[in-house]
């Protein structure tokens, strides 16, 4: 809680007056014993100057006390050397010429003596104020630098004759990156070179980050502790950086083991749903035909689904799915599942795309769709051929192809609007693609969706 303003500026006045009168109180004993010392001197060599000896007494007051101390010392000295110590007519006579001259000379000599001291007593006073600033801001930078839990290290950068980063040595390390690295306060000064391993890749890492200015940041695994840290380094000055080590092995720990539960949650899900499939498959052997065809229907549609996390399982990441492997293996599926001979079989040629889950899934039981149909529709018995399925990349573009050279489109399917294709269609509108079907030569569907901006392709095949 403040204080009130009326019980503050009483007490401020009192400081303020008492800082005077110490002023004052200064001023005067050092005039007074400048000119005691002066009536000393006088005893002893008459010759001495009246005002010499009230210089040095102005500039000790203006250095101690400031110039309010001087000025009173320049007073007092000016009255007393010009009563006390002149030689001359006394004071009725006064002001002569020549006393005069002495006292102005004496006021301009003093002025300058007063205001040197006085700005010397400032500069002392700011050097004082900025010592302490620094001392509490080394306290403070000290106990933080002692006290924090994350790895620092200042560095300085020596560079070769064409200018790149060669090596760096150690300014500054505190405990916890000591700790973390398994060193000593021994490493300050010492050379990164030392460090045993293949350090190029660093090296151009802090080359870069000292060029640019642009702070870099990576993680990095440490086998001598078993640890994981991310490193960032940041530019000081044209050869200093600065490296912080925070600990994040807790956080890959979960990670690792996020990828362990949701690997094993995708393989149990593909296993319970070929499962299923194949339940199916076997009931299908011991219906009619017309049952028989929708129970494999139905299997192949599940086993497309189970394919997709297959991939996933497969894969590093759990958002996306490697188109090409995934269709490979949807349709090697299919070909077991379908195919009773070889008069019939399925080529994949895929250009490597990943996808997303929610694209995966709609394009793998569209595909699964029109294959089926096929199979069961382009080549009556016995007659056999091939199905294609190709995938291709355009300018954000994702299009997937599933041709044959059967009997044509109106002849196989015998109508458009069944089951399966309207789920195809139902496919291409959830992903805002287009579909096109052409029957020359056979039957070709192709699916266009667009891809995000940044998904990259090459082509492979399969």
């Amino acid at each position: 809680m403040k204080p009130e303003p009326e019980r503050l500026w009483p007490l401020s006045v009192f400081k303020r007056l008492r800082g005077l009168g110490a002023e004052f109180g200064l001023g005067v004993a050092l005039a007074a014993g400048a000119t005691g010392l002066r009536w000393g001197l006088g005893q002893i060599a008459p010759g001495v100057l009246p005002f010499a000896v009230y210089f040095p007494a102005a500039a000790v007051a203006s250095l101690f006390g400031g110039w309010r101390a001087g000025a009173v010392v320049g007073v007092l000295g000016a009255f007393a050397g010009g009563m006390l110590f002149s030689p001359g007519p006394s004071l009725p006579s006064w002001p002569d010429t020549a006393m005069m001259v002495n006292l102005i000379l004496f006021g301009v000599a003093m002025a300058v003596v007063i205001g040197g001291a006085a700005y010397q007593r400032t500069l002392a006073a700011r050097l004082a104020g900025t010592n302490r600033s620094l001392a509490d801001r080394d306290d403070y930078y000290n106990v933080l630098f002692d006290g924090m839990s994350e790895g620092f290290a200042l560095c300085e950068a020596t560079f070769d004759d064409s200018g790149s980063l060669r090596d760096y040595y150690i300014l500054e390390i505190n405990p916890a990156l000591q700790s973390i690295l398994g060193v000593g306060p021994e490493v300050v000064g010492a050379k990164f070179s030392a460090t045993p391993g293949d350090n190029r890749r660093w090296l151009k890492m802090c080359d870069q980050v000292l060029k640019t200015g642009r702070p870099a940041s990576f993680e990095a695994h440490n086998p001598q502790t078993n640890l994981w840290h991310e490193i960032h380094i940041t530019r000081v000055s044209a050869t200093r950086m600065t490296q912080f080590f925070f600990d994040i092995t807790a956080r890959k720990r979960a990670e690792l083991r996020q990828v362990e539960l949701f690997g094993e949650m995708n393989h149990r899900v593909r296993n319970n749903l070929t499962m299923v499939a194949s339940l199916l498959n076997l009931q299908a052997r011991d219906v009619e035909a017309e049952v028989r065809d929708q129970l494999l229907k139905a299997a192949a549609r599940m086993q497309s689904i189970a394919e997709v996390h297959a991939a996933l399982y497969r894969g590093s990441s759990h958002e996306s799915v490697e188109l090409g492997p995934y269709l490979t293996d949807l349709c090697a599926s299919l070909s077991k599942a379908l195919l009773l001979d070889r008069r019939i079989s399925i080529n994949v040629r895929s250009e490597s795309v990943s996808v997303t889950v929610d694209m995966a899934i709609p394009l793998g039981m569209a595909v699964t769709e029109i294959v089926t149909n096929a199979i069961k529709y382009a080549y009556p018995s016995p007659e056999g051929g091939d199905i294609w399925v190709a995938t291709a990349c355009r300018e954000n573009r994702l299009s997937v192809t599933i041709a044959d050279t059967g009997v044509g489109f109106e002849r196989a399917v015998g109508r458009s609007d069944g089951l399966g294709m309207r789920l195809v269609r139902s496919f291409a509108r959830q992903l805002n693609g287009e579909l096109v079907i052409r029957s020359d030569q056979g039957t070709t569907i192709e699916i266009t969706v667009p891809l995000p901006a940044d998904t990259g392709a090459s082509v492979s095949a399969g």
